[in-house]
């Protein structure tokens, strides 16, 4: 694997991400949506029907640089 260096303003800007979206862990917030998902195929296996299976599109970022994505997260929560 190549060395990958990063600036300290990357690591900056990083970090302060991270803080930004820091909070306390609530697990009551989030839903097993593969148990779910996994549930719905066999129901529709067992009945005989060929299951849906959602395909999913990787997301795709636009430039190279870093400190650039970062700061567009950042101003993205920001401003959310």
């Amino acid at each position: 694997a190549d060395d990958v260096k990063v600036s300290k303003k990357e690591l900056d800007v990083g970090l302060a991400l991270i803080e930004q979206y820091a909070e306390d862990f609530d697990v009551s917030k989030f839903k097993d949506e593969y148990h779910d998902e996994l549930l719905k195929i066999i129901q529709a296996k067992a009945k005989g029907k060929r299951p849906t299976i959602k395909k999913l599109k990787p997301q795709t970022t636009k430039g190279t640089d870093l400190y650039e994505q970062l700061m567009g997260s950042l101003n993205a929560k920001k401003g959310a």
